[in-house]
């Protein structure tokens, strides 16, 4: 008898998980990436904290595949003890995921997106303060897992990434007394793995 409820229950979850990702099925995301670091050196001890968050909306569009867009907000502090940073980037993205089974509930996804985010850093030490505003558009590819927890929930993490970049900066420099003013233009690629970018995401299913 309890054998027959176990199967019973496997084939009820498996059911409930197929439902999660079938066409029409809409996911409400919550995302939160957290790290600090700590180390020192003979100028001192440096530390830095990175705390970014998101919100998003995605809609599965036919089986495995959800096309959605997220907004970020991100701050990070950097000090040494004469050296202050802070850093906080707001943006949005549009994003497309392709979702692959992996074993049961779980499953692996590659995706793409493209996005624009402005930043905005201010650097103080007992010399200067600069100021720096920024214009970013970016295009990228990236994976990870997904964990379809139940029919209303899934938790996900992202593990790799590469992402390319072009930026407009202004920049304001107020030193002994004197302001300079700066503009430029970068264009950037990048990659990350997931020892240093293991940012997750919470779904809600409906």
């Amino acid at each position: 008898m309890k054998s027959k409820l176990l199967i019973m229950g496997v084939l009820c979850a498996t059911a409930f998980t197929a439902n999660a990702q079938t066409k029409g099925t809409n996911a409400l995301s919550f995302g939160v990436n957290v790290n600090t670091e700590k180390y020192k050196s003979p100028g001192g001890e440096n530390e830095t904290k990175v705390n970014s968050y998101s919100i998003g909306y995605g809609n599965f569009i036919k089986d495995n595949t959800k096309i959605g867009f997220d907004l970020n907000y991100s701050k990070s502090e950097n000090s040494n003890g004469i050296y202050n940073s802070d850093i906080k980037n707001y943006g949005g993205n549009l994003t497309y995921q392709k979702y692959f089974p992996l074993v049961k509930t779980l499953f692996a996804y590659a995706g793409g997106r493209g996005g624009y985010n402005y930043g905005k850093q201010e650097n103080t030490s007992p010399s200067q303060v600069t100021a720096y505003t920024s214009n970013t558009y970016n295009v990228g590819a990236f994976g990870g897992i997904t964990w379809f927890l139940s029919k209303r929930f899934a938790f996900e993490t992202s593990l790799l990434s590469a992402n390319a970049s072009y930026t407009k900066t202004e920049q304001k420099e107020n030193s002994s007394g004197n302001t300079f003013d700066y503009k430029r233009t970068s264009f950037n690629l990048s990659s990350e793995g997931f020892i240093n970018n293991l940012g997750f995401k919470i779904y809600i299913l409906f």
